[in-house]
């Protein structure tokens, strides 16, 4: 959770922003777009598409600022506003298998030490569980990210997905289900 601090500072950016401060929405961008990014990426699980989906948002949100009500919720807006994007290109891809992504294009280094066949395992569970989590349902699949991937509680990703909290557990709780179903024998 954000320190009183950062939120002080967040507020004093949104504010400066509205009023047509660039310096102000560029520190904006640079407090969110790494978090947003890998929350897309994590969500899609696609740079190219992961990018494309922030880049819109910072965009949309640069030209929405305004309808911001409250300067201390910038991060759930935002959030909800990728989680919105990321969903649709979820929504479009349904009927095309997803590709997986290795993780090293997103700077993951896998440990030098590892030999050969502990890391082709590990490369190819990755890559199972990457398929694994593109059969979740939009909903349950950006819920699960916000909550697991991205440490969001319960109540903020309630507030990010404007749905109620007993909704995000039940999201995570078929998604948890459904990714253990779909990584018997890997685990």
């Amino acid at each position: 959770m954000a320190r009183e601090d950062d939120r002080f500072d967040i507020v004093t950016l949104v504010v400066r922003a509205r009023e047509g401060d660039i310096e102000a929405f560029e520190a904006l961008v640079d407090r969110y777009e790494t978090k947003l990014l890998r929350f897309a990426w994590r969500t899609l699980g696609d740079k190219q598409d992961a990018e494309d989906v922030v880049q819109d948002t910072l965009v949309q949100a640069w030209k929405s600022l305004t309808a911001l009500a409250e300067p201390a919720a910038f991060g759930t807006w935002i959030y909800r506003m990728a989680s919105n994007r990321c969903t649709d290109v979820l929504r479009r891809r349904m009927a095309r298998p997803a590709e997986a992504q290795d993780p090293a294009d997103m700077g993951h280094h896998a440990d030098g030490n590892a030999s050969v066949e502990n890391s082709v395992e590990a490369r190819t569970a990755l890559q199972h569980f990457s398929q694994v989590i593109q059969t979740l349902s939009s909903e349950q699949r950006v819920t699960w990210v916000l909550h697991q991937l991205e440490g969001l509680s319960y109540s903020e990703v309630a507030t990010t997905l404007g749905i109620s909290e007993g909704s995000v557990r039940g999201r995570i709780h078929r998604a948890r289900v459904a990714i253990a179903e779909g990584m018997e024998g890997w685990i």
